[in-house]
C-alpha cells in the first residue's frame, strides 16, 4: 500500500533541515499513489494547533474520585477510545488544567508514538491528559474524524516513526507528528468527511458502551452471589491432598469466600459437567489441515473471521480481526459455543449468540460447547459472563498455574463451580450480552448503541473498522468509488 524508500544520496538543504543529522534513517520517504497531500499542521488552528497534556505526579493519586487520569498506556493502536479500567484516579484538592472535552481527539508524542484515540466523555467525570500526548485542535469539525482516521493508519505512523530519533528507551517525537503527510480530498470527495464522522463515532461509542454493559453484569452477579460473610480458615493437610496443589493463590481469601459462597447459594450449584456443558480445544490451523491458507487485516468476501483468544478485549468485543481464506473447509464455532481464554490472560470469554456470525480460532483457544444441542442461550451466555466475572474479581489469577500469565488447561476445571442462578436474572444477563438492533455503520445513533447487546456491538464495531480501513486504502491508492459502492459493500458483509 506504501513504500518506504532511502534515497541513494541527499543535498546539503536537506541535511540542514534535519539539523545536521547524518543518521540514514532521518532522511527515509514514505509515498502512497495519491499525490495531492497536506501535513497534519494545515489541518489545525494555526493559532493553537495543540494543546499539551500535564504530569500531576504520584503524590496526587487516590483510590477514587471525580477527576480522572488518562495516560499513554490508556491508548493504544486497537481501540477507537480509551482503556478506561486503567485510569488513575486523582485528588480534586490539586489544581488541574487541560480538561478534556467529549469527542477531542488525542495523540500520543512520547513512548508508544504514534497511538491515537477519541476522548469519550463520561458525563459524572472530569479527565486530563498526560503530558506524553496532545490534544490535537483542528481547524474545522470535519477535519477531526478524517484525520483520526488518518492518524491511526499504517501511513501515518509509518511517517512518524522514520521522524522519531530512536535509541532510548522512551522514544520522543517531539513536534514531528505536524509534518506527517494526510491525503487530500477533492472536492467532489468531501461526502467523505461525514462518513468518517459516523464511522468513528460508532466504533468508539460501541467500545465504551461494550464496557459499560460487561462491568453492569459483574454488579449483578456480583450482588445475587456474593451475599454471606464467610469466616475464613486455613487449609488442612487434608484439602492440600485432596488438591494436590500447594500454591498459595488456590487457598487464599478470595477463593475461599466465591467457594464458600456458592456452596451455600440458594439455587444450588454443579461443576461445569453437571451444568451441561463441556470443552475442547480449538482446531488447528497447519497446512496439512487447512491447506493453503492465506491471513489478511482487509476484509475479503468469502474469508473467514480468525479470532485468536488474546484478541478478545477486557470489554467483551473482539479487539483485533483477521480474515482467513483456506483452500480446506475451515471448522466454526457454532451457536452457543463460548471462546475461552485458557492461557496468557486466562478466563477471557467471546460467547456465539447466533448462527450467523461464523470464525474460527486456533488450538491455544478453549471451546466450551453445550452437551445438548436444545440448551437455552441464555445458559450459554451466563456461563461466559460468569467465567469473566473471575477473571475480573481476580479468582482466575489464583487458581491458573505457570508463569507469563498462568495456564488453567483442562485438569484444573474441576476446581470451579457453576451457581445455578434463576431464570429471570440469567434473562437480565442475557440482554446485557445479546439484544439485536439495527444498526448502519453510516448513521451515528447513539440510543440504538446503547440499546445494542456486546455481541451485537461487537459484531457492528468489526463491519464498522472494515469499512474504515476500505475506505481509507482507496483513498490512499486514489481509486475512491462513489458512496453507493460502499453501501453495496456493507450489505454484503
Amino acid at each position: 500500500m506504501q513504500n518506504l524508500n532511502i534515497p541513494n544520496e541527499i543535498n546539503v538543504k536537506s541535511i540542514f533541515n534535519n539539523k545536521l543529522s547524518l543518521s540514514s534513517t532521518n532522511y527515509k520517504t514514505i509515498s502512497i499513489k495519491r499525490k495531492k497531500q497536506k501535513k497534519l499542521l494545515d489541518f489545525l488552528n494555526k493559532d493553537n494547533p495543540y494543546i499539551k497534556g500535564e504530569e500531576p505526579g504520584s503524590i496526587t493519586y487516590v483510590g477514587k474520585s471525580d477527576i480522572r487520569f488518562l495516560r499513554n498506556s490508556c491508548v493504544n493502536k486497537l481501540d477507537m477510545s480509551y482503556s478506561h479500567h486503567k485510569l488513575i484516579f486523582l485528588n480534586p484538592n490539586y489544581e488541574f488544567e487541560n480538561m478534556l472535552n467529549n469527542f477531542d481527539v488525542l495523540l500520543c508524542k512520547d513512548a508508544n508514538i504514534g497511538d491515537a484515540c477519541l476522548f469519550v466523555e463520561d458525563n459524572s467525570k472530569q479527565t486530563i491528559f498526560s503530558s506524553g500526548m496532545v490534544k490535537l485542535n483542528f481547524s474545522h469539525e470535519k477535519y477531526k474524524y478524517y484525520c483520526l482516521a488518518f492518524i491511526r493508519d499504517d501511513y501515518f505512523r509509518l511517517q512518524l516513526d522514520s521522524k522519531t530519533p530512536r535509541g532510548s528507551t522512551i522514544r520522543h517525537a517531539g513536534n514531528a507528528f505536524l509534518e506527517c503527510q494526510i491525503p487530500e480530498l477533492l472536492d467532489s470527495e468531501e461526502w467523505v468527511y461525514s462518513i468518517f464522522e459516523s464511522l468513528i463515532k460508532n466504533v468508539a461509542f460501541s467500545e465504551k458502551v461494550s464496557y459499560e454493559k460487561m462491568m453492569e453484569t459483574v454488579d449483578i452477579i456480583d450482588d445475587e452471589l456474593m451475599t454471606n460473610e464467610v469466616e475464613y480458615s486455613s487449609p488442612s493437610i487434608k484439602n492440600l491432598l485432596n488438591e494436590k496443589r500447594v500454591d498459595a493463590g488456590m487457598y487464599s481469601k478470595s477463593v475461599y469466600n466465591l467457594r464458600k459462597n456458592i456452596q451455600i447459594y440458594k439455587h444450588g450449584y454443579s461443576d461445569l459437567s453437571g451444568f451441561g456443558f463441556d470443552l475442547k480445544r480449538g482446531p488447528s490451523l497447519q497446512k496439512r489441515d487447512l491447506g493453503r491458507s492465506i491471513q489478511t487485516e482487509e476484509y475479503k468476501p468469502n474469508y473467514n473471521l480468525l479470532v485468536y483468544p488474546s484478541d478478545v478485549s477486557d470489554n467483551g468485543y473482539i479487539e483485533k480481526t483477521t480474515f482467513l481464506g483456506a483452500r480446506n473447509p475451515v471448522w466454526f464455532l457454532e451457536n452457543k459455543n463460548i471462546l475461552f481464554s485458557a492461557e496468557g490472560t486466562v478466563g477471557k470469554t467471546f460467547i456465539v449468540c447466533d448462527e450467523e456470525m461464523k470464525f474460527t480460532t486456533n488450538i491455544h483457544g478453549m471451546i466450551i460447547y453445550p452437551k445438548e444441542k436444545q440448551t437455552d442461550l441464555k445458559k450459554s451466555v451466563f456461563l461466559g459472563l460468569f467465567l469473566n466475572y473471575l477473571r475480573i474479581k481476580g479468582i482466575f489469577d489464583k487458581l491458573s498455574v505457570g508463569g507469563q500469565g498462568g495456564s488453567f488447561a483442562v485438569g484444573y476445571w474441576n476446581t470451579l463451580y457453576i451457581p445455578h442462578f434463576p431464570e429471570e436474572i440469567m434473562g437480565i444477563l442475557e440482554k446485557k450480552y445479546h439484544n439485536d438492533v439495527n444498526l448502519n455503520p453510516f448513521n451515528f445513533e447513539m440510543e440504538k448503541i446503547q440499546n445494542s447487546g456486546v455481541f451485537e456491538l461487537n459484531n457492528f464495531r468489526i463491519k464498522c473498522q472494515a469499512v474504515i480501513k476500505m475506505l481509507t486504502d482507496d483513498i490512499k491508492l486514489n481509486q475512491l468509488k462513489d458512496i453507493n459502492y460502499y453501501l453495496q459493500k456493507i450489505k454484503k458483509m
